[in-house]
């Protein structure tokens, strides 16, 4: 057996061994839950430990995505969790990155003990690279749990502002205790990234080089950037907040209309930020998968950002992937493996959906940029 069919055959093996222990309203639970059939971004899978925020940043998008000012805790158990993540046909063991925050704060007190719960197991039983963002101030206790749960978690702790943070980040921790989070963090050797995202043009550029000088001085391991997804109603806040959004507005192709996300031009300002970093000596990443890369000692090449990381030492063949492509029930016409991409010629169409598993599932296994084309 080929090492791509391997790892779907050590899939197959968790989710069963996982089912065993579990009743069958869990299992219904776990398979009608998002994280079940959810196709990953090529940054990995996003996983869900709470459903809303209540830090209430006034730059946050998800309450125009509908979630509310009010968190609770997700609600699958660990062991549910886990099951849904090994039966979703697009995520495969030890190679899939994993992500958790996106639509919430994982390390509030109402879910930070299932986060917890949720990277342990998600670590124990399918061992994905995994990465957290987070605005909590990180003390000793939570670092021993961050580090027990996962050894080489990437831990990104977002700062955006300084002077303007008890404006647009009122209930969140003040940046000094998120830097101070950060020391405490490192010193168990828990791999923590400054998180400059997003980039709110007119208070974040003009904060930038302190932000970085204090990164530097609370050893954080590399600076990840990132721009600003604007809103009608961001905006709306931000000025109501007193801040002028003029450089926000000229920055973005057209007002933004209802719920609508634009995503503001910012390359200047990163390109600046990372002349900064760099000078302090800290590794830049444009995307918050680099950093997971990074901390984990991994390679990655599946986007035009790479490549990222260490060389992979994956050395898959063209009969690696034939085998698995076989087993989909697909005809062949050509495969050609290059270092940064895999490119694969099909006699015949392919449904939709296994056109998706199988340039997922490859891109994913290989970290490399898959190209696949019919040929009749």
């Amino acid at each position: 057996m080929g090492k791509v069919l391997e790892l779907i055959e050590e899939k197959k093996h968790i989710a069963n061994k996982i089912r065993k222990t579990l009743s069958i309203e869990s299992i219904k639970k776990a398979k009608q839950d998002h994280h079940s059939k959810r196709k990953p971004r090529p940054c990995g899978i996003t996983i869900h430990t709470g459903i809303g925020c209540s830090m209430a940043c006034s730059y946050c998008y998800i309450y125009d995505m509908g979630f509310p000012a009010k968190v609770k805790p997700y609600p699958l158990t660990e062991l549910e969790l886990v099951y849904a993540l090994a039966i979703n046909p697009y995520v495969v063991p030890r190679r899939t990155f994993a992500a958790y925050g996106s639509v919430t704060e994982p390390l509030l007190l109402e879910t930070r003990d299932k986060t917890l719960k949720y990277i342990a197991n998600v670590y124990h039983w399918l061992n994905l690279p995994s990465q957290i963002s987070t605005k909590i101030a990180i003390d000793e206790e939570l670092a021993k749990k961050l580090k027990k749960a996962e050894p080489r978690i990437s831990v990104l702790v977002t700062l955006v502002t300084i002077s303007k943070a008890e404006v647009l980040e009122r209930f969140a921790p003040n940046p000094l205790e998120r830097l101070m989070g950060i020391e405490i963090a490192s010193k168990y050797d828990v791999p923590v990234y400054l998180f400059v995202r997003p980039i709110i043009p007119g208070v974040t550029d003009k904060e930038i080089h302190a932000i970085i000088k204090y990164g530097a001085e609370y050893n954080v391991k590399g600076i990840v950037l990132g721009a600003l997804r604007t809103t009608h109603s961001i905006i709306q806040r931000l000025r109501n907040k007193g801040i002028n959004v003029d450089e926000i507005i000229r920055r973005i192709p057209r007002y933004p209309k209802d719920h609508e996300q634009i995503h503001v031009k910012s390359n200047d300002i990163i390109q600046k930020a990372k002349k900064i970093a760099q000078d302090y000596e800290l590794k830049v990443f444009r995307s918050a998968c680099m950093a997971n890369v990074d901390s984990h000692n991994e390679y990655c090449y599946m986007c035009y950002l790479g490549p990222c990381g260490t060389k992979s030492n994956y050395n898959f063949q063209d009969n690696d992937i034939a085998e698995f492509i076989e087993s989909l029930k697909l005809k062949i016409k050509t495969i050609d493996v290059k270092p940064d991409r895999i490119n694969i010629v099909l006699r015949g169409k392919i449904e939709r959906k296994n056109y998706y598993i199988l340039k997922t599932i490859l891109a994913h296994i290989t970290r490399t940029i898959i190209s696949i084309k019919y040929n009749n």
